[in-house]
């Protein structure tokens, strides 16, 4: 069986944390390793909210990310994938034969995740800069999109509104557009209408279409690579 890689990606702010939270209860991600650097920064430098532990842990997580890919063992990791640095190991991923697949979540407006970022820093949380957010914002939606033909599997969640589970709007097989879910957010249209146009040299559903707009449904299984 291929390893698997599973990347959950977005601005900060954005929701990552809640999603990865179902997905390591659920069945998907047995057998990976989930590399968090404020587990690092905790577990291993004494304070995940003091800056020193946070650049030693970001490293950390950087060497034990790699040294899954060496071994080719499965992984799972959260990330802004505001950097090239990222596309580039999802290229090497793909290259030692890892299948790959990325849940992305995003919003309307980088306002909404400031604002979810100062919340979070009121109740205890590591701060981010407003500045870097709106800056990250912009990467992540265009490193979104180089990203989506690297991946086997890629779902695009909307969670611009509080308190509400985030909303899958497409999702795509092999680069291909294979399911689009409901009216989407002017953000994720963008980034859907250009693979609306691609036509694929097969179904891109290969038969698992879920029925209804889950990353967990049973029929959808993340390690099938057929």
């Amino acid at each position: 069986m291929r390893p698997v890689l599973i990347v959950v990606a977005g601005p900060n702010g954005s929701g990552k944390t809640s999603l990865t939270r179902d997905l390591l209860m659920h069945r998907w991600i047995e057998g990976c390793h989930y590399v968090n650097p404020d587990d690092i920064a905790k577990d291993m430098f004494g304070d995940w909210n003091d800056p020193d532990a946070v650049l030693k842990a970001a490293q950390e997580a950087t060497r034990q990310r790699h040294e899954c890919l060496k071994s080719r063992r499965s992984l799972a990791f959260e990330t802004v994938l505001s950097s090239s640095e990222k596309l580039q190991f999802l290229h090497g991923a793909k290259n030692a034969g890892f299948f790959a697949r990325m849940f992305f979540v995003g919003t309307d407006s980088p306002r909404i995740n400031a604002a979810r970022v100062a919340g979070r820093v009121m109740e205890g949380g590591h701060d981010v800069p407003n500045v870097k957010i709106i800056e990250r914002f912009g990467k992540s939606l265009a490193n979104l999109a180089a990203a989506i033909p690297i991946c086997d599997r890629v779902y695009v969640y909307d969670n611009s509104i509080d308190h509400q589970d985030a909303r899958l709007q497409f999702r795509t097989v092999d680069g291909f557009l294979a399911r689009t879910y409901e009216t989407t957010h002017a953000w994720a249209e963008f980034l859907r209408a250009p693979l609306a146009d691609l036509q694929p040299s097969h179904d891109p559903d290969d038969g698992w279409t879920p029925p209804e707009p889950s990353p967990f449904d049973a029929t959808d299984d993340p390690f099938r690579t057929d």
